[in-house]
């Protein structure tokens, strides 16, 4: 529709933009967390908080952009997770919405990636680039015979264990329902290689079954070597799965039982292998979704 500009994101557009989305995209969530997506706790404060569509200053469309900076096997890179690509209907049809999603991924040097991309969606950023993260991932089951691994929950216990890097991570999302723990055949000593500290989300899927979904793990040999063995560990007292996207399964370990993933996950990257990308950084932590 004529008159309308596409226009990066500012402080001033928190609200307008949090109406926008809970009236239009999703009203179970509140405004509240919507207003996360462009005011989150790692923000760089050199990024845009999403850009957006105006027309004669009203708020018509959005598109957040979710920036990081990780460490990786390359060095500290910059990652940005697409959220929430949306469009007021009467502006629909026209390549507006295509000028949207074209400005939130527009930069060379930083890792794209999205967790929750809807079918259409993922045909759009195929032609600009991305490639599928994952499709599948793996489900182990405890089989209450014992992991021979031991855990450390104890948030002070496992703060006093990470390095200065990993403590940053664990404070930066202390706020949201997701849960830590170091695990291993000594779980005191991290300097051997057998232990790992997981990030996990435990969300209800499907005919009840407790998802225990891997974000983030420290030694992903580890976790991929011991995979079914961790599962006896931290799935206690429950129907529950532990789940761990395939690109983190080593192909020589055990890949418990594959399931497909409903929307793959898709990623664009100027220099990192897909094992780099991670679900910690994301809007389904912003916005108490669950991974699908």
């Amino acid at each position: 529709m004529t008159g309308a500009i596409v226009r990066p994101a500012g402080a001033e557009d928190i609200d307008p933009v949090a109406g926008l989305l809970h009236e239009w995209m999703d009203a179970r969530i509140p405004i509240e967390q919507w207003r996360l997506l462009l005011d989150y706790p790692w923000r760089p404060a050199d990024v845009e908080r999403g850009w957006l569509v105006e027309d004669r200053g009203r708020i018509v469309g959005f598109m957040g952009t979710i920036y990081s900076d990780r460490q990786t096997s390359r060095g500290v890179r910059r990652f940005c997770d697409l959220s929430s690509w949306y469009l007021l209907a009467d502006y629909r049809g026209d390549g507006t919405g295509d000028r949207l999603l074209r400005s939130g991924m527009d930069k060379p040097d930083v890792t794209y990636q999205t967790m929750t991309a809807r079918r259409a969606t993922g045909r759009k950023i195929r032609a600009l680039g991305f490639s599928i993260l994952d499709a599948t991932r793996s489900l182990f089951r405890p089989a209450q015979t014992g992991s021979g691994l031991s855990r450390i929950y104890d948030p002070a216990e496992i703060s006093e264990r990470l390095t200065e890097e990993e403590r940053v991570m664990l404070d930066l999302h202390r706020d949201f329902d997701i849960h830590h723990a170091i695990v291993g055949t000594d779980p005191l000593d991290r300097d051997g290689g057998n232990t790992v500290w997981l990030v996990w989300q435990r969300k209800l899927k499907g005919e009840g079954v407790a998802y225990h979904e891997i974000l983030h793990a420290s030694n992903y040999d580890f976790l991929s070597a011991h995979a079914s063995a961790i599962a006896e560990t931290i799935c206690v007292g429950e129907k529950a799965v532990l789940a761990v996207d395939s690109r983190w399964m080593n192909p020589a370990d055990d890949p418990g039982e594959v399931e497909t993933i409903p929307l793959p996950r898709w990623y664009r990257s100027p220099d990192l292998g897909p094992r780099e990308v991670g679900h910690l950084y994301s809007e389904v932590l912003l916005l108490d979704q669950k991974l699908p």
